[in-house]
């Protein structure tokens, strides 16, 4: 019997300058190259532009831009893997928390965590999901959020890729969509009342547009089928990580109690996705 070593973990500096080898159109990379790999994490190309949730937050946001991502998400998803590895796909603390990371959590933090945990049926979702993004082969950035996304030269680029490696689709998608409705929430305003629902309702309409053109333009250009079960749940899952990010900057507000009602929606509910992904 012959016995095969096994591969080494490829280094994030050898995927950066695979990613930026590939084109999402002609001249178009998916990454920015790399500048220096000495001494630790690979130091990318310098883009001027701005990170893209900077872009939602401003309003400068095109359909261009969005239709970008989605075709990049395709091209990333079609190339063949560099190396070998599972991707760490985000995901909340799904388990008892040592004592010391409890302790450095917000009071609003731990309001929510606790929330959390105590739902079983959330939690086993929650856990769930987290298993399901890492079965797939193709290769994933594995923490496609917005402001891992920078603009250059009208050009969306991703940078960032320490968490990358083979996994479902559904893990740069749901992390990407879950991002941008984060991000068109995180600008609300008004504390209550009719002018809070007014804004609410616009922030979500604005969402769920950014939402379908990326996931169209996607679709348009990948051979891959989506799971729309677990692309909703992706996103449910990302939408609960960022209350807890929310919530360590903080006390529990609008925006922190809004993100944890949709994202508990979607992971426990993902026929929900489907008013928001009409295409799935």
């Amino acid at each position: 019997m012959t016995v095969t070593e096994a591969s080494a973990p490829v280094s994030e500096a050898e995927v950066v300058r695979w990613a930026a080898g590939i084109e999402v159109f002609p001249g178009a990379p998916l990454c920015p190259g790399v500048a220096d790999a000495g001494g630790g994490r690979p130091v990318l190309a310098e883009v001027p532009g701005p990170r893209f949730d900077a872009r939602v937050r401003d309003g400068s946001v095109t359909a261009h831009h969005l239709r970008h991502l989605g075709q990049a998400m395709a091209a990333l998803h079609s190339a063949k893997p560099p190396g070998e590895g599972t991707v760490i796909a985000e995901s909340l603390p799904w388990e008892p928390l040592p004592l010391r990371v409890w302790a450095g959590l917000s009071d609003a933090q731990r309001h929510l965590i606790g929330t959390l945990h105590g739902d079983e049926t959330l939690r086993n979702q929650g856990r769930s999901v987290r298993n399901g993004l890492a079965m797939g082969k193709v290769w994933c950035h594995g923490d496609a959020r917005t402001n891992n996304i920078v603009v250059a030269d009208d050009t969306p680029m991703l940078i960032d890729w320490e968490c990358s490696g083979l996994g479902s689709p559904e893990t740069d998608l749901g992390s990407l969509c879950g991002s941008l409705i984060f991000d068109c929430l995180n600008t609300m305003s008004a504390p209550t009342g009719a002018d809070a629902r007014t804004e609410l309702r616009a922030s979500l309409g604005r969402a769920t547009g950014y939402v379908r053109v990326v996931l169209a333009a996607y679709r348009d250009h990948s051979h891959l089928r989506l799971d729309s079960s677990l692309l909703g749940r992706a996103v449910g899952s990302g939408l609960l990580c960022r209350a807890l990010m929310r919530a360590s900057q903080t006390r529990l507000d609008r925006v922190v109690s809004t993100l944890a009602s949709l994202g508990r929606g979607l992971l426990l509910d993902s026929a929900r996705w489907r008013a928001i992904d009409a295409r799935n």
